[in-house]
């Protein structure tokens, strides 16, 4: 009670009169306690851990499995080799199906009638991907310099500049007398009306 009044209570400068606030102590998090009370619960954040992280967030584990964010870090730290080998095995896993989905398709193609086949495989082979962890494109930038010209720098003098004036007149008067205009009445005139 006499903290509820302490936190309710102003000091007249308007500041509260409660513990100033703590910076939260950080914990020793190892995921001991949770194998040790909740084995499941620990296998089963194992088993998510194993998942790809496009698939399963750490926040979808923390929801699923009702545990902090740092007991599974601590968890995916301290199961780092259990976690790499569930993860080959389940690439393992995934490519064989994928092979069998693959198959299938193929042997059964005249038919036509196999969606289910179609997105097994798709969604397995995903899987491989995501578990292989292969970059799913290679992005290659080569710049090849085809053009025939070269460049330099040539700085804009007065002369310069009177000479790149000179040959734009000269361009544009040779090719205005090039072209023989005819004067032809349009038929939206209406001087003919």
């Amino acid at each position: 009670m006499a903290n509820v009044h302490a936190n309710v209570m102003q000091s007249q400068n308007s500041q509260s009169l409660s513990l100033p606030d703590r910076p939260k102590a950080k914990g020793n998090y190892t995921g001991e306690r949770l194998k040790v009370l909740r084995p499941e619960t620990y296998r089963r954040v194992v088993r998510l851990l194993a998942e790809p992280r496009q698939y399963v967030s750490y926040r979808e584990i923390c929801r699923q499995c009702h545990v902090t964010d740092d007991t599974v870090k601590a968890i995916e730290q301290r199961e780092a080799i259990p976690i790499a080998t569930r993860k080959q095995a389940l690439m393992e896993q995934a490519a064989r199906i994928a092979k069998l989905a693959a198959d299938r398709v193929e042997d059964q193609i005249d038919t036509a009638t196999l969606p289910q086949a179609v997105v097994t495989m798709g969604v397995m082979t995903d899987k491989v991907l995501a578990l292989s962890a292969d970059p799913a494109m290679i992005i290659r930038h080569e710049h090849q310099h085809l053009h025939a010209h070269q460049h330099r720098f040539e700085p804009i003098t007065r002369d310069r500049f009177k000479e790149i004036i000179a040959r734009l007149k000269a361009q544009r008067s040779a090719s205005q007398s090039t072209l023989s205009f005819q004067s032809v009445p349009s038929p939206l005139s209406t001087n003919g009306r």
